[in-house]
């Protein structure tokens, strides 16, 4: 279930229009997401949250992870601790 009203801010360091790069920050809440358009890769900096994939499996992440959301993934994520990230988001 989704829950609070998590505010965001990225910023883009690099787009070619195939790949970007960037920072991600987020606020405690939970928000579905479905069918992604891009495969991400990203690494945790700061904060606690959960993703959960639509087969109800879920995976605890924290600072000094590294994950990798591929094209097509849907799920929920909940933001526990205010979250900080670097990603590299790629069309290909």
């Amino acid at each position: 279930a989704n829950h609070g009203a998590p505010t965001t801010a990225s910023d883009t360091y690099f787009n070619n229009g195939y790949v970007s790069v960037g920072a991600w920050t987020c606020s405690p809440g939970s928000w579905p997401v479905s069918e992604r358009t891009t495969t991400e890769a990203f690494m945790v900096l700061e904060g606690v949250f959960f993703l959960t994939n639509k087969d109800g499996s879920a995976r605890r992440c924290a600072a000094g992870d590294t994950v990798v959301l591929p094209k097509g993934w849907s799920g929920q994520w909940d933001v526990i601790e205010t979250v900080k990230k670097v990603w590299v988001d790629s069309r290909l």
